[in-house]
Formats: C-alpha cells, structure tokens, sequence
C-alpha cells in the first residue's frame, strides 16, 4: 500500500481525510477490524492511574513501556480503571532511561476492556515514560 506523504497531516500527528478514504476504499472491513492498533500513555510522574482511551471490547495484545527517567523501583502497570483495579499485566521495568521494555504477561481475564476501561499505574512518584498498549479492535 502507498500512503503520499500529503496523506498524512503531520500537525494533527493523524491521518488526512485522503489517508480514511483510500483505506475505506482499498481494504475490506475484516481487514479494518482486524487491524491492530495502538494507545500511547504519557506518565510524567506519579502514581495516580492514569486512563488510556481504548473502545470496550478492544483485545489487548502487547504492552510496551519507553523509560524517560531513571529510577531503581520503576515500574508500569496496566490495570482496570475500577474503584478497585484489578491487574491486566505484569509489573512491567521502567528503571533506566532510554530502555525500552515489554509486559511478560497479560491476565487472560481481563484482556477484554471493560466498562471501567483500562489506566496505567506507575509504581511510584518519581516513574515516567511512554507506554504504548497494542490492542485489536
């Protein structure tokens, strides 16, 4: 597939309205449906969870966390955004800068979001980096 670069509107950091079309046009809906797609999560610091915009019924594949700054007890956690979350992954390192690491596991239950939704929780205040949870639609 050939996407012009003039597809793409660089200031939005999404697609152009030519980018929707030409995908609406040349892939089926099981193609588009099957399509994996990403969240970004930008934790600056704290432990507070913080929600990442994922539909209901979204599959969640992978999840991926980019240190921004270095800690010894770092760590990101995906969980449920109830009053009492309960874990989707592993407690997954973010300890050094720079170092970009992955969940080793993702709770079979609760892979599936939610009504609540899904929110990442750092382990503590000093944590930061970008988490990137791939998930099928």
């Amino acid at each position: 597939m050939t996407i012009h670069s003039s597809a793409f509107d660089s200031a939005q950091g999404k697609p152009s309205l030519s980018a929707l079309s030409y995908l609406e046009e040349n892939w089926t809906a099981t193609e588009i449906s099957a399509a994996v797609r990403v969240c970004k999560v930008v934790v600056a610091s704290g432990t507070a969870g913080i929600a990442a915009v994922i539909p209901v019924g979204a599959e969640i594949m992978d999840v991926v966390v980019h240190c921004t700054t270095s800690n010894g007890s770092g760590t990101m956690t995906v969980k449920t955004n109830a009053l009492s979350p309960a874990t989707i992954t592993d407690a997954i390192a973010c300890v050094t800068a720079q170092v970009v690491a992955r969940a080793a596991s993702i709770v079979q239950a609760y892979k599936i979001v939610g009504a609540d939704g899904i929110a990442v929780f750092a382990n503590g205040a000093a944590d930061a980096g970008v988490v990137y949870i791939y998930y099928k639609k």
